[in-house]
């Protein structure tokens, strides 16, 4: 198979013989639906491709559609309409004259084409006047579609004060579209984020969002008989790496399976690392090595909620789906730019409830948090060592491996730790997620609960945590709380470790091993 790889063209795609996940089954129920759409979804899903596939459909370019779901399902000759189509992305819009240009330049194009003049005339006076002109000299109504719409202002995330530069520039480009609603015939605006505040979304009353809705659940990324029907991609791969094709699939399912974007929980890969999976052979993280985190590591910094609660967090519907670029929401900027999804929908009180959608992202978001947190440039090394050395039965070096890496912590990061009061039980917490080990936190016992189990092969290690106390207090309290009975019949060498952690070195200050 020939993947299309970064590629976002659907003419491309189609001319030179690539693969094409068809999606044109979703063009009735856009029509059908509104006037003007909204979608969102996070980077990379095909939000671009999308548009791309609907503007040849409204020129009339019947010929890329042979073979596809819409060719059926509408028969009948096609009424072509002119396409006005801009894309925001691509740009490092560091300051507000890039985006002034980028729409000037836009328009440009078209004033050009109808020899339109712009002197002295607003960005959105000569959006209105193109608009107008191609309905009249067409005679038919205008189709426009907005790709990432919203990329200015996020990248700008940190920086009230240039949002606020980009976000008074697009309020009135935006607006432009309710005064031209006798000119248009369909709207779609497509972007990672919905900025509730932005006069697109309050001056556009009818502006209908279906990010949420279940017929359009699978309008982006691949479903689930979509990744089957890819089966010839999936043996290759399974050849590749020696094991089964079920096997294969399972794992496509881990890494990649998981989204879901409405209350039916209709399973969506990402389409990103599935592409690239395939056309490599290999399984890895694809998607997120395409973009860190930073917005959402300093999100987390900055707010009072816990990493460790990130999973099982419930959310309204409206939590969802809006975020003020002056105020944001955590919740929804994770679930927006999909770190987080939906894994279940409470009927009862209207909450969805959110997790992490497969083990690319947990694996990846952990990485950067340790990365952040710890100053480390390479997370995964650290974790490879701590890991050698419980499944070979050393737990002195785990806990010197673990103390070195506290202590290295640069002393600028040192002295402002204080303000992240979740801090120290975040880094523990991340090193267990990301060892990959039957690792469980505040294991419980008829006589408390034990602060750290992990389990290998051959040893069971019981760990207490004493935050500005002593090895002694902890290892006492293994002790005298018994924490080593439910293990008794056990197998597996039991191992207990007592930690003592001192907030004013920030690093571990003593530890007994007892085996």
């Amino acid at each position: 198979m020939n993947y299309p790889i970064g590629i976002q063209s659907f003419s491309k795609i189609r001319e030179s013989g690539y693969l094409y996940i068809d999606k044109t089954k979703y063009i009735p129920l856009l029509l059908k639906s509104s006037q003007y759409v909204f979608l969102s979804r996070p980077r990379r899903f095909g939000k671009s491709l999308l548009v791309s596939m609907l503007e040849s459909f409204f020129k009339g370019e019947r010929k890329l559609f042979d073979g596809l779901a819409i060719a059926n399902l509408m028969p009948e000759p096609w009424e072509c309409h002119p396409v006005i189509h801009l894309d925001l992305s691509g740009e490092d819009y560091k300051d507000s004259e890039v985006l002034e240009m980028k729409l000037s330049s836009f328009l440009d194009r078209f004033e050009s084409s109808f020899e339109l003049q712009s002197a002295n005339r607003t960005l959105s006076e000569r959006f209105r006047s193109i608009v107008r002109t191609l309905h009249q000299s067409t005679g038919s109504r205008v189709v426009v579609l907005i790709d990432e719409y919203d990329n200015p202002i996020t990248s700008a995330i940190g920086n009230s004060e240039l949002q606020e530069r980009f976000r008074s520039i697009l309020y009135g480009f935006y607006a432009s579209l309710k005064s031209l609603d006798e000119h248009l015939h369909f709207c779609m605006l497509t972007g990672v984020t919905k900025y509730g505040h932005l006069s697109v979304f309050s001056g556009l009353n009818n502006l209908l969002d279906i990010s949420l809705q279940n017929e359009f659940a699978g309008i982006c990324g691949i479903t689930e008989d979509e990744l089957h029907a890819l089966a010839p991609g999936v043996r290759s791969l399974a050849n590749e790496d020696g094991i089964s094709v079920d096997q294969a699939f399972g794992l496509m399912k881990e890494w990649y399976d998981g989204y879901h974007f409405s209350k039916s929980l209709i399973d969506v890969y990402n389409p990103f690392s599935v592409m690239n999976a395939l056309a490599r052979r290999e399984v890895a993280d694809y998607w997120f090595q395409t973009g860190t985190p930073t917005i959402l590591i300093k999100t987390l910094q900055n707010n009072s909620i816990s990493i460790e609660k990130l999973n099982g967090l419930k959310a309204s519907a409206d939590m969802l789906g809006n975020i003020s670029a002056l105020n944001i929401n955590p919740v929804a900027l994770f679930y927006q730019t999909g770190y987080l999804t939906i894994k279940d929908y409470d009927k009862s009180s209207r909450l969805y409830v959110l997790g992490y959608p497969n083990k690319e992202v947990e694996a990846g978001l952990m990485d950067n948090v340790l990365n952040a947190y710890g100053h480390t440039s390479d997370s995964r090394v650290l974790v490879s060592d701590l890991k050698t050395f419980l499944e070979d039965g050393k737990p002195v070096e785990f806990v010197e491996t673990l103390k070195t890496f506290f202590a290295n912590i640069p002393y600028d990061l040192r002295r402002n730790v204080e303000k992240y009061e979740n801090y120290y039980h975040t880094v523990f917490y991340v090193l267990l997620r990301l060892l990959g080990m039957d690792v469980e936190a505040e294991y419980h016992t008829s006589e408390g609960s034990i602060d750290i189990v992990i389990k290998t092969k051959d040893y069971v290690y019981v760990i207490e945590l004493k935050i500005n106390g002593t090895a002694t207090e902890a290892m006492d309290q293994i002790h005298e709380r018994d924490y080593a009975a439910p293990f008794a019949r056990d197998a597996r060498k039991v191992i207990k470790l007592g930690i003592g952690f001192a907030e004013h070195t920030h690093t571990i200050d003593s530890y007994i091993v007892e085996e």
